[in-house]
């Protein structure tokens, strides 16, 4: 439901907003509203954890989906007919458009599970499968929480702190000179307040993000050392129909490729195959460089390590191209984790009135309005979404040391860090700003820098920490025929479920 609920949050926004400003007679006339920051951020907020929990009754009304779920479709007790739909997987992943993964701990040693996941990828595409780690709730969710606090400190103290403070600046006018005075007012003020939100924000955000490091780890931890012959099975006699299908799976596949022996602790050999031209899955993880190595590998032994390597070479790859390694936080995730900043940065426009705007040097509404939205476009899209992945890094290195007192130190302390220099960045957008548009060019090198820095470090922390996908690119072409393959398989064979 994530995708539908930012939609329906930032649609309430935008109605909202241009509601208000309908009824108000301009935007220039909400200066003082007290009603903004119920209506601008907590009613978008509300819309959004309304359709986040309760949302698929309705969507599900209108794209009605099947699902099959092998605790459900597959009979746990007649073993003979338990055997027929196991041998009647690939059919199934034939006819399915996705396989949804939902990730926890015990995932990947689970034996059932470690199977579907394998026919999909394999014969469904590696990138129709789709893994939702079971930390990416709480830790979103815990994230938005505590981005509603935030903004709601932000709207408080815009109530509290006289303006005065922003527009008389004869210390920092001595200091830098009066055309930078209001600029380290506002970076100071924003380090100082987002110091104080660190320490406030600090051990619930540890909380949060530990899990994520932990869980994330943990996961590509388990693709890299899997064994399917340690894989944990409830029923063991289920054991020896999921390895024979694991079996015939590899077996007929290893017997069209060409094979390097590798050494593995199960058997004492682990066999990576080299791709076909017209094979590019198996490519995205290999180099052609033992060529002259061929052997073909047919025993069941050596079809289990063919998917052992799967698991480990390309599966976890792909894995890696949709949630990256732990240290990764999609773009478009923190971007989600910041909505309720987002949707305050209407109220804090709007919310100046003329007195304020007079005090900010600003005569006009229009002259004000620019400077502003700029500041929060620049803030929105290069600033709020950079404090997870900087802080994931702060506590990584936290956790580190071996002390425990030590580690629970540095974690708050990265907290705070991460609060004061996030903030830092915000108050030098904002005040650059200010400088250019009332000073002219005299700020405006200034502001290119900064620009140029914040993108550079998007770059750094959004750019780098993937897998690159270029082996993957041409995968989508020969998807059709698997796909096609598999249902000529569905046709030939009448299996009787």
């Amino acid at each position: 439901n994530l995708t539908a609920a930012v939609v329906c949050s930032t649609a309430t926004w935008l109605l909202a907003t241009a509601t208000m400003i309908l009824f108000a007679g301009g935007a220039a006339n909400l200066g003082g509203n007290l009603l903004l920051m119920a209506i601008l951020v907590y009613l978008p907020m509300a819309v959004f954890f309304v359709v986040f929990f309760f949302g698929q009754h309705v969507v599900h009304r209108f794209r009605p989906l099947s699902a099959w779920v092998d605790r459900a479709c597959i009979h746990q007790t007649d073993h003979d007919f338990k055997r027929r739909q196991i041998q009647a997987l690939p059919v199934f992943v034939a006819r399915s458009s996705s396989m949804l993964v939902l990730w926890d701990d015990a995932y990947f040693v689970r034996l059932w599970c470690q199977l579907e996941l394998a026919t999909f990828a394999k014969h469904g595409g590696a990138q129709k499968v789709q893994f939702l780690p079971l930390w990416l709730a709480p830790w979103l969710l815990s994230s938005l929480l505590l981005d509603v606090l935030v903004s709601t400190s932000w709207y408080i103290l815009s109530h509290t702190v006289p303006m005065d403070l922003f527009s008389s600046t004869p210390m920092f006018s001595a200091i830098l000179g009066s055309a930078f005075g209001p600029l380290l007012t506002v970076a100071l003020f924003n380090l100082l307040f987002g110091t104080a939100l660190g320490v406030l924000a600090s051990i619930p955000w540890t909380i949060a993000c530990r899990a994520k490091l932990r869980s994330h780890s943990l996961m590509l931890e388990q693709m890299a050392c899997f064994d399917c012959r340690a894989a944990e099975c409830t029923v063991e006699a289920d054991r020896i129909l999921v390895e024979q299908q694991v079996q015939q799976l590899f077996r007929s596949a290893l017997c069209e490729k060409d094979v390097v022996v590798l050494p593995t602790s199960s058997t004492g050999s682990e066999h990576a195959y080299w791709p076909s031209p017209s094979d590019s899955m198996d490519a995205a993880y290999m180099s052609r460089t033992t060529q002259d190595s061929v052997a073909y590998a047919r025993s069941d032994d050596e079809a289990l390590d063919a998917f052992n390597s799967y698991i480990r070479g390309p599966l976890r790859t792909a894995v890696m191209e949709s949630v990256g390694d732990q240290l990764h936080v999609p773009y478009s995730m923190c971007l989600v984790a910041s909505l309720p900043m987002i949707f305050y940065s209407t109220t804090d426009t709007l919310q100046c009135d003329a007195a304020c705007r007079s005090a900010s040097g600003f005569p006009s509404f229009e002259s004000y309005l620019l400077p502003v939205a700029l500041g929060w476009l620049g803030t929105i899209w290069l600033v709020l979404p950079i404090f997870q992945p900087v802080f994931l890094r702060m506590l990584t290195c936290a956790y580190s040391v071996q002390t425990q007192l030590l580690q629970l130190m540095l974690a708050a302390l990265s907290g705070i860090l991460t609060f004061s220099y996030g903030y830092c960045m915000v108050g030098l957008v904002f005040g650059l700003l200010d400088v250019s548009v009332q000073k002219g060019a005299i700020g405006l090198i200034p502001l290119l820098i900064l620009l140029v820095f914040l993108l550079v470090q998007l770059r750094i922390l959004f750019g780098t920490s993937r897998r690159s996908g270029q082996a993957w690119c041409c995968q989508g072409a020969h998807r059709s025929s698997v796909d096609s393959t598999y249902r000529a398989l569905c046709a030939a064979e009448d299996i009787s479920i």
